[in-house]
């Protein structure tokens, strides 16, 4: 008798000579092939994704100058100066190797980016195609964050004053490149957003049982996590079996393997939180381990650089309705723009960028004449119209 898949129903197992063992065998094996199939997927989709940004209208920017006014400026002897003028006119700055003080602004070269100071603000990087040189260099120096929309012929390098917010990124640095002993995990097999909340947790877990988090995937469009290998992996696993049992993990715990996807396991205790950080806040803690796992590299930075129409500063703004129903309430667009609204009056900024997936809050923007929108247009997507924002 020859049996598709839509045919294996109740009623066929119930007419079938197999055993109850081998239906029960059977089933596991086809529910792994579909969850399998899914999770490969899922990944695919996240790659194509990104791949499938060019579709996007290019878009075109005048070189501006990077050097701020009013900006303690040193201009290292490997920069080219002429350049520096052509892009900014005469600049009152010092010139030499940049290390005799702490500058507000240090413009050099890649080769000397490791000379530049901890507690500069800013590090202006001059030179054509050093994205995969400056990916390298904060990848061990995550104080320092690259800017997305870059310049003609320069990186712009920012740093960060909240100085907990350095010591938190300054323990993971030293963590994620220890190499001793890890937490092979943080796997989450669905959403794009649900995979990198689940990376934050993670590092989380990473942080507070001090091993070093190994993700289970390779994520091409993201500076890496972590310089250990496969082989500093295995040969921390083969002088320490791990321990598998989720239950068990503990602070004596050298190693633990994550079977399979474990974000579950994980949110069991999902405010986990190193002592000295819980000043701060779950939020503040959460977002900076998360930030940690979603650093563009040269690649990402590339496609946004050619494609999004948006200006920095601005205020960005997801409203995520469609399927969001099913898990939680949804807001109006008006309640996100009150609190936009809100920072415009602290900081001046009035440019939006809209992340949407429902027309109706694109033709909303129009009621909003003191801000302006830039947006990529999703009212082809007709499932929308069916969800309702609460009440």
């Amino acid at each position: 008798m020859k049996v598709t898949l839509s045919a294996l129903s109740p009623a066929h197992f119930r007419r079938s000579p197999i055993s109850s063992k081998r239906r029960v065998l059977l089933a596991c094996v086809l529910w792994l092939m579909a969850f399998g199939f899914y999770a490969s997927r899922t990944q695919l989709a996240i790659d194509r994704g990104i791949d499938h940004i060019d579709y996007i209208q290019r878009t075109t920017s005048t070189p501006k100058c990077p050097i701020q006014d009013a900006v303690d400026v040193c201009i290292h002897y490997s920069a080219n100066m002429s350049n520096v003028v052509d892009l900014c006119g005469p600049i009152a700055s010092t010139v030499g190797d940049c290390q005799d003080r702490v500058y507000g602004l240090v413009l050099t070269t890649k080769n000397f980016m490791e000379d530049v100071s901890e507690y500069t603000q800013i590090m202006v990087v001059q030179g054509g195609n050093i994205g995969e040189a400056l990916d390298a260099f904060v990848q061990t120096r995550s104080r320092w964050t690259i800017d997305l929309m870059g310049g003609k012929g320069y990186e712009l390098l920012r740093s960060f004053a909240d100085e907990e917010r350095n010591d938190l990124h300054k323990n993971l640095d030293l963590l994620q490149h220890k190499c001793d002993n890890f937490f092979n995990g943080a796997f989450h097999p669905f959403g794009f957003g649900a995979n990198w909340h689940n990376l934050g947790l993670g590092l989380a877990y990473s942080l507070y049982y001090n091993m070093t988090l190994y993700p289970r995937d390779d994520y091409k469009y993201f500076i890496p996590m972590t310089t250990c290998t496969k082989a500093d992996l295995e040969r921390s696993f083969g002088a320490h079996t791990p321990e598998t049992n989720f239950s068990r993990w503990n602070n004596s715990t050298i190693n633990y393997k994550s079977l399979g996807a474990d974000e579950f396991e994980l949110v069991r205790q999902r405010m986990i939180m190193r002592s000295e950080y819980q000043d701060k806040g779950h939020f503040w803690w959460r977002s900076l381990l998360t930030y940690y796992a979603i650093r563009p590299n040269f690649r990402l930075r590339e496609l946004i650089r050619r494609s999004s129409k948006a200006t920095v500063p601005c205020i960005s703004i997801h409203v995520r309705h469609s399927d969001k129903i099913s898990e939680s309430a949804l807001f109006e667009f008006s309640e996100y723009m009150e609190h936009a609204d809100q920072y415009r009056g602290k900081t001046g900024i009035s440019g939006i960028y809209l992340m949407t997936d429902d027309d109706r809050v694109i033709k909303s923007t129009k009621d909003y004449r003191d801000f302006q929108f830039s947006y990529l247009n999703m009212a082809s997507r007709g499932s929308l119209r069916d969800t309702k924002p609460r009440a």
